[in-house]
């Protein structure tokens, strides 16, 4: 919803210049929403480690705290965000089957934020830093690693992909207080079935996910869709509970 908003307002701000500005957003929206996350970590989140029920409701209200500081902010009613012309239009396939130019360029840059994201965490200091916590934590801290510098950070850095969502999210539909609201159940569903903790489990369970329920749509409607995905997930995790790929462990 940040991210959303950092793009509204940046075409506020660049009036007429619509490309500009949506590339000045991803950047911005980074920056702004990973601003926060990193304010509510220090301020919030890590006095609630260790404690998951405290710490979903935490956030929850944290995050209606967010969208009523919008409406007062900006206003309680949804806001459009312009398409430049060059990601206006459609491919046509095939006659009857189009493809929005718009939607066609948010697949290349979820599968470049996706491409970057592992780069940093395979190949940069923080990522390795970031690995090493999530895997031993007391064995990092043994050897250094400042875990809850390393906390902070990681929680920035989700909260600034988030934002960068928020970008692609204002080409497909209107910016408003509730726009997050709409995903958390998916994303949810995505990192369950992928594997916590597997950044390949998270793009496979997406296009996975994201293909059955566009084909299901069709036959069962957009309700019971949704359901038996669900449905089928539960089934698919009482087999297999650590998702399509568990994180590796030592065996004792």
């Amino acid at each position: 919803m940040l991210g959303a908003y950092t793009t509204w307002g940046l075409q506020q701000w660049l009036p007429g210049q619509p490309g500009l500005a949506l590339l000045l957003a991803i950047p911005g929206a980074f920056l702004v929403s990973g601003t926060v996350g990193y304010t509510l970590e220090r301020g919030v989140i890590r006095h609630l480690y260790g404690r998951p029920l405290e710490t979903l409701l935490a956030t929850f209200g944290i995050s209606l705290i967010l969208q009523q500081a919008v409406r007062t902010l900006v206003s309680p009613l949804n806001r459009s965000v312009v398409t430049p012309d060059w990601l206006s239009g459609s491919w046509e396939i095939v006659p009857g089957l189009a493809l929005t130019w718009n939607r066609l360029a948010i697949l290349v840059f979820a599968l470049l934020v996706f491409a970057a994201l592992l780069a940093l965490l395979r190949y940069t200091r923080l990522g390795l830093q970031v690995r090493a916590v999530a895997q031993n934590r007391a064995m990092a801290r043994a050897l250094g690693v400042r875990s809850a510098r390393v906390d902070a950070l990681t929680f920035a850095l989700g909260s600034g992909v988030a934002g960068v969502a928020g970008v692609a999210l204002s080409q497909l539909t209107n910016v408003g207080p509730n726009l997050g609201q709409a995903y958390i159940i998916d994303s949810f569903l995505v990192v369950v079935f992928g594997g916590v903790g597997n950044l390949w489990g998270t793009l496979v369970a997406a296009f996975s996910l994201g293909v059955a329920n566009k084909l299901l749509e069709p036959v069962a409607g957009a309700v019971l869709a949704k359901i038996l995905l669900l449905v089928g997930l539960i089934l698919f995790l009482q087999h297999r509970p650590q998702g399509l790929f568990p994180r590796l462990g030592r065996q004792e």
